[in-house]
């Protein structure tokens, strides 16, 4: 089995759920399957730069996409963590996170190696969302069945990827110039991780079949 073909294949499972379940989404799952979507749009425009352009490095890009699909995850957090947080606070570290973001592409690593220290941040800004989200769960004890219950699986996922997925981003630079074999091994790590993430968001919006359609 090919592991690297799960980078891209794997984002297709939620797409299609997304598509065949949308009527059910409220406004927190529509922000996934927009998170979804782009990261879809933007494995198919990748991989065509590399099929049809013969592009070899495509760091622009992961730079471009690591901002916006945290800026995704942040716009969910906000509004399932509204009770929990205080709003202007969140959007100006927010912000502040962004402009750190661009900063760190202009001046401190090349946008044509590996963004690693604000994909780091931005993983560990999420991996605390995803806790704090658990905790509101757990104290306001709404949920009468935590496996029906989408955001559920959506925050599960997010926390196991995210978690996983801060040892890929602080290493595999400095992996990448010791030895390219084992990066490859991290590269195969990293793929089943995706796969894994994208098949629990799936798995999410097709539990959002049990709620009655949301009205326009």
């Amino acid at each position: 089995m090919n592991f690297i073909y799960l980078n891209w294949t794997s984002i297709l499972v939620p797409f299609i759920a997304g598509i065949f379940n949308f009527r059910y989404f409220d406004k927190n799952l529509k922000i996934i399957f927009s998170f979804v979507c782009y990261g879809t749009a933007n494995e198919v425009f990748t991989r065509l730069l590399f099929w049809l352009a013969d592009v070899k490095n495509a760091m622009p890009l992961l730079h471009l996409y690591g901002a916006i699909s945290l800026g995704l995850l942040f716009a969910f957090y906000f509004y399932v963590l509204k009770s929990l947080i205080d709003k202007r606070i969140y959007l100006i570290l927010t912000f502040v996170f962004f402009i750190y973001w661009v900063v760190n592409s202009l001046f401190i690593q090349s946008i044509f190696e590996y963004p690693s220290l604000p994909s780091s941040l931005g993983d560990i800004l999420i991996i605390l969302l995803s806790i704090m989200y658990f905790y509101k769960v757990m104290m306001e004890a709404k949920i009468v069945k935590l496996a029906d219950e989408p955001s559920i699986w959506i925050n599960t996922a997010i926390l196991i990827y995210y978690t996983g997925n801060l040892f890929f981003y602080i290493l595999f630079n400095n992996i990448l110039e010791v030895s390219r074999e084992f990066s490859k091994i991290t590269v195969y790590y990293y793929s089943a991780l995706m796969a894994l993430f994208y098949i629990l968001i799936a798995v999410g919006f097709l539990k959002a079949r049990k709620r009655k359609p949301v009205s326009k």
